[in-house]
């Protein structure tokens, strides 16, 4: 009975949790359907458009800003080294009993009762002389204590590099959210054009399956009438059902790559979104020497690394630093209600200093440590150098490489553009019949997708050249 019991709270417990994960999932979408649904961006958006969103909303470049604003934070609690500390300070203690403490008055009581002996006064000479001692209160059984203390550091050499390693690395967080933000960017670029490629492609697909449609209705005419083999039929069949197959996949890729942006840029992904077309503008581009000086001079990688050396050189100061002597200005004012103090308040000022003259070779080993980290920085800056040069000329020459096909592939569409002409015309006249007149046209849309994808891909490949070079991927305002 016991077991049965359990069992009916354990699956009671089961359905609960899972009636509260799927009401929190459905609340999410609903919230993301609702607040942050696309239509307040209108019906459809632009390249700059996407850019812009994605500025605003993706979590990724999100965390790069608070990681941002912390390393400043950073910098402003080490800058708080140099200023005074200020305290106010309060005690209130209660004891069983005053704390006494008593006097040797054997002397003063001997004297004095000699003096009274002499003059007749032996009863009080006697009580003086059994008088050997003399009781006054040292601490009250309640007291209290309060001030400010104040202290500042006059010479604490490692609180400079301190502050110069953490203004190193608010610099270098700086650079790593401008970096992040060109690579967004670069990664919404390529979503935007990987979709339209799809649409374009889809529509190649779509006239191309017209024009086997036809090769195939004939070809069952010629079966019929026995002027083909049954194989040759399946084989046409089997070229049709494939090209529609590629359709449906085609619709499956656009569907996933639409969530893919939507992700990155912080939005629904099971909203539709439909994009702008983007009107393409091949511009010139310098040559490989001038866009190698642009990238060693501002590339953002190689920046952090060049504050890398930066800050390895203030942890080695500061590993230095820890041999000097260290010197702090401090002060104060006191009040307390001892009584037996006829000043209950005052006033402090100290100097205090300390140097270590042995902590079990501590600080040696971090001057080691230090000097070690300093070289691995170099090093990786000189490895950063020729990484730069090497990723600049590869992205220079697949630029170069895109710009020659591109044109050669122009070249190829105004040829099928003029090929489509004349089977336009022969079609009009009944020189050639539909089936000719689809393939002709399914020619020349695939002319037309190849001249699109190698004008996206030139276009990423600008864009990826410019963020070697340090500069911003893409124009906003095209």
């Amino acid at each position: 009975m016991k077991l049965k019991i359990i069992f009916l709270l354990f699956v009671s417990f089961l359905n609960f949790s899972c009636s509260n994960t799927k009401s929190f999932h459905n609340q999410k979408i609903k919230k993301l359907t609702e607040v942050e649904s696309l239509k307040k961006y209108g019906e459809s958006i632009s390249l700059a458009e996407a850019l812009k969103i994605g500025e605003e909303r993706n979590l990724t470049l999100k965390i790069k800003t608070l990681q941002r604003e912390v390393a400043t934070l950073d910098k402003n609690v080490s800058f708080g080294n140099f200023l005074p500390s200020i305290n106010l300070v309060g005690n209130y203690s209660q004891l069983d009993n005053d704390i006494n403490i008593d006097f040797d008055v054997s002397e003063l009581t001997t004297s004095l009762g000699n003096a009274f002996s002499a003059i007749g006064e032996s009863a009080i000479a006697a009580n003086l002389n059994s008088q050997t001692t003399m009781s006054s209160t040292l601490i009250e059984k309640s007291s209290y204590t309060y001030g400010v203390n104040a202290q500042i550091p006059i010479f604490v050499p490692s609180y400079w590099y301190l502050y110069s390693a953490k203004k190193n690395g608010e610099d270098m967080s700086k650079l790593v959210e401008s970096l992040s933000k060109k690579l967004i960017e670069l990664q919404i670029t390529s979503q935007y054009f990987y979709i339209l490629t799809l649409q374009s492609q889809e529509i190649y697909l779509k006239n191309e399956i017209k024009s086997i449609e036809e090769t195939t209705k004939r070809a069952k005419i010629s079966l019929e009438v026995e002027s083909i083999m049954p194989w040759e039929y399946k084989k046409a069949l089997v070229l049709l059902k494939t090209k529609k197959y590629n359709l449906k996949e085609n619709k499956r890729n656009l569907k996933i790559a639409k969530m893919n942006l939507l992700k990155s840029l912080d939005l629904n992904p099971i909203d539709n979104i439909t994009l702008e077309s983007y009107n393409f503008k091949q511009k010139p581009f310098p040559d490989l020497e001038e866009c190698i000086l642009n990238s060693l001079t501002n590339n953002e990688a190689l920046k952090i690394s060049n504050l890398n050396v930066d800050v390895s050189q203030n942890a080695k100061k500061i590993a230095i630093s820890n041999f000097l002597p260290k010197i702090i200005l401090g002060g104060g004012y006191v009040n307390n209600s001892n009584k037996i103090l006829s000043d209950p308040s005052f006033l402090n000022v100290n100097v205090s200093g300390v140097i270590s003259l042995f902590n079990g070779f501590k600080n040696i080993n971090e001057y080691k440590k230090a000097v070690k980290k300093e070289k691995i920085a170099n090093l990786n800056l000189e490895k950063e150098f020729m990484k730069t040069i090497i990723e600049t000329a590869n992205a220079y020459y697949n630029l170069k490489k895109i710009d020659e096909l591109l044109a050669i592939s122009k070249l190829n569409l105004n040829a099928e553009k003029e090929k489509l002409k004349q089977s336009k015309a022969e079609l009009s006249v009944g020189i050639i019949g539909e089936d000719k007149y689809f393939n002709s046209l399914a020619s020349y849309n695939q002319s037309l997708t190849a001249v699109k994808n190698l004008e996206f891909n030139y276009n990423l490949s600008l864009s990826s050249l410019n963020i070697t070079m340090g500069k911003s991927p893409i124009d906003k305002g095209e």
